[in-house]
């Protein structure tokens, strides 16, 4: 037998034991009857085999995709934890940046007021030099 992968077939039989045991065996020779019942087996057993993987691979699909599914609702979870918390860190950092703004307003207007009186000053100085002399 040169190809052993092949399936069983009765002169495949017929010319191994003629082969190994020196023994030719009738096309009719009731032995071989065991060669058709292994080859029934065999075709059963490859039919339940493919029937199992096939049962085997459509729950791996299901759990697959359960899992997956999982994974992206945990992602999402987490994402939308992070953008909350981006946020919410946003929100704090234009707080802080509206605290230094206000404070920089009332320095501007202190700083305007107090320009404005030393505008009035000055005018007052130079209408009165004006008007009184030096």
């Amino acid at each position: 037998m040169s190809d052993n992968n092949a399936p069983l077939t009765i002169q495949k039989v017929r010319d191994l034991i003629t082969e190994k045991h020196n023994t030719l065996l009738d096309e009719n020779d009731p032995i071989l009857m065991l060669v058709t019942m292994h080859r029934a087996f065999l075709d059963e057993f490859e039919l339940m085999l493919n029937q199992q993987t096939t049962v085997a691979e459509e729950h791996m699909n299901e759990h697959v995709k359960a899992f997956a599914t999982e994974v992206r609702k945990s992602t999402n979870i987490l994402l939308s934890k992070a953008v909350k918390a981006n946020v919410e860190n946003c929100i704090a950092e234009i707080g802080q940046h509206q605290e230094v703004m206000s404070n920089f307003l009332s320095t501007i207007k202190t700083w305007s007021l107090f320009a404005g009186i030393m505008l009035i000053l000055s005018i007052t100085t130079t209408l009165s030099v004006l008007v009184w002399g030096s």
